[in-house]
């Protein structure tokens, strides 16, 4: 091969390489209009999650109530078509308390959380150190848990609220 064919193959493979680094999560649009970004990549703790949702203008998504639950669960059975592990935008602020009915707070918007699609026995701050929201890949059609923020795993952000 010559010099100016293995130059050609080196600048192709290295644009490969640095799509695949660089490869941005994708967006997902709910029947309602909503924009999700749905990143599946098993590389974020909850922290670093909220931080790359705001990087890119987004916030993890938070859910208020039942209508937001249903668009959200029927854009991630599309997208995905099974439960897994991905970030939610909301914590306990850090209660040891094991109680399941402790209080979480979306971290966003600061509101307390009122609706909740928690797995069974959840939330159960198991070993007090389980502080994070996510969707649960043990639980069905994406039932939440308590985890410690510190895992990895994909999360899904959501376009912030207008009004912001």
């Amino acid at each position: 091969m010559s010099a100016l064919g293995l130059f050609s193959l080196f600048v192709t493979l290295s644009i490969a390489v640095l799509n695949f680094v660089t490869a941005e999560p994708e967006l997902f649009t709910a029947d309602d209009g909503t924009k999700f970004l749905i990143e599946m990549e098993p590389k974020y703790n909850w922290f670093e999650a909220v931080h790359e949702c705001g990087r890119r203008g987004y916030q993890l998504v938070e859910v208020h109530d039942g209508d937001k639950h249903n668009t959200l669960l029927k854009s991630l059975n599309t997208y995905l078509g099974k439960s897994t592990d991905l970030w939610l935008g909301a914590n306990d602020q850090f209660n040891d308390d094991r109680d399941l009915k402790r209080p979480f707070y979306w971290t966003f918007s600061g509101k307390r959380m009122t609706f909740s699609n928690w797995s069974n026995d959840n939330p159960n701050n198991d070993g007090g150190q389980e502080h994070c929201v996510h969707t649960w890949e043990k639980a069905d059609n994406f039932g939440w848990n308590d985890i410690v923020c510190t895992y990895k795993m994909g999360y899904v952000c959501e376009e912030r609220p207008k009004n912001c």
